[in-house]
């Protein structure tokens, strides 16, 4: 654990110094900033559900992030109780500010629980949503308010949630299709 520590810090250390520049801050702050509470995600869900075509996978977005939040950020962040960098390593220097403990990071959680749901619809869509969900998960160890394995736990949880309930809403869709059809060959029966 000590040694997964040590590395943590050294990647936040090595950003801080060397990648931190006054052309990427502002860009990757304000994209830090899109998902404080799922902004983005969730404006993505709702388009989605105002149009029948895509409105399994809206609901497999929300349904993914309100797992992501209650078992993400409501369960497991309190479990694990990890501080964030800035309060452990106090030369570490956050560009936002934030409250809350660290792992899982909650930004990236709802990235990827939404992305990974796209991505269970729609292939090509999809893998631009994973794609803008590492850059979400990335800009969080850009503004030093999370550590990169709070980073890839998060992701990792996000696309489990996401996978699950893509899968859920599928099946879920096919249980109801099927019990329309059944329900409208009854009254054929009975007529013959």
């Amino acid at each position: 654990m000590e040694a997964i520590q040590a590395l943590d810090i050294q990647i936040l250390y090595w950003l801080a110094d060397y990648f931190r520049n006054d052309i990427l801050t502002p860009i990757l702050t304000f994209l830090t900033h899109l998902c404080d509470h799922g902004e983005l995600w969730l404006t993505l869900a709702l388009v989605l559900l105002l149009r029948p075509r895509t409105r399994r996978c809206g609901t497999a977005i929300l349904l993914a992030m309100a797992l992501g939040l209650i078992l993400g950020n409501g369960v497991l962040k309190n479990l694990i109780a990890r501080p964030r960098p800035f309060i452990t390593y106090t030369e570490l220097v956050p560009l936002v500010q934030v409250g809350g403990y660290s792992c899982p990071s909650g930004h990236t959680l709802a990235s990827f629980t939404a992305a990974a749901a796209v991505f269970s619809f729609y292939k090509k869509p999809g893998a631009a949503a994973l794609l803008l969900a590492a850059l979400i998960g990335f800009t969080r160890l850009y503004v030093g308010v999370h550590y990169p394995t709070d980073v890839l736990f998060g992701a990792a949880l996000g696309i489990l949630f996401g996978t699950l309930s893509a899968a859920a809403v599928k099946r879920i869709a096919v249980n109801l299709h099927y019990a329309r059809l059944k329900r409208a060959d009854i009254p054929e029966k009975k007529q013959k």
